[in-house]
């Protein structure tokens, strides 16, 4: 081994170490220049990295909340909406038993209208009935009177006949 380093010649040999030594210089001028700034973007980049984790993360703790509120407000509007259906219900059996009250007051009332009518056109057709027989009573009575009877007499009959008949009770 010997033979082989002493055979390289003095100028290679510097050479090579100018070249070895070159390289040191600037992997350390690199490492020098170039290690902190990347040094620096990876830590940047890792705190941006790690920011958006934690923002992600918050964003989802977030929805998570909103997702439950709104959970809740879905629960809340059915119960608004069960009680909207419940009084609306109620409303209507109200109005219906209002209604129905209603039209039993109008019927008693169209009732009791037509039995007044009814008493009435009874009470007019009794005067009427009266009067005919009254009319044909009295006719009838100056027929038979007239023969035997002197007008004071037949005056006095007719009176008569009028209080028998006003005594008298109808049936309705």
């Amino acid at each position: 081994m010997e033979d082989f380093i002493l055979s390289l010649d003095i100028n290679l040999l510097k050479d090579v170490a100018f070249q070895l030594l070159n390289t040191v210089i600037l992997c350390a001028v690199l490492s020098y220049l170039l290690y902190k700034p990347v040094k620096n973007f990876l830590a940047a980049r890792r705190e941006r990295i790690a920011g958006q984790i934690d923002s992600a993360e918050n964003q989802l703790a977030e929805a998570n909340k909103m997702k439950a509120l709104y959970e809740e407000k879905l629960k809340s509007i059915d119960k608004e909406r069960e009680n909207i259906l419940s009084d609306a219900r109620t409303k209507a059996v109200k109005r219906e038993q209002e209604i129905i009250a209603e039209a039993k007051e109008e019927a008693d009332a169209l009732k009791n209208r037509a039995m007044v009518d009814i008493q009435r056109e009874q009470e007019k057709a009794k005067d009427e009935i009266k009067k005919q027989i009254i009319e044909v009573s009295s006719i009838m009575a100056s027929k038979f009177v007239a023969v035997s009877i002197n007008q004071s007499q037949q005056d006095k009959l007719v009176d008569e006949v009028i209080s028998d008949l006003g005594e008298v009770k109808w049936l309705s």
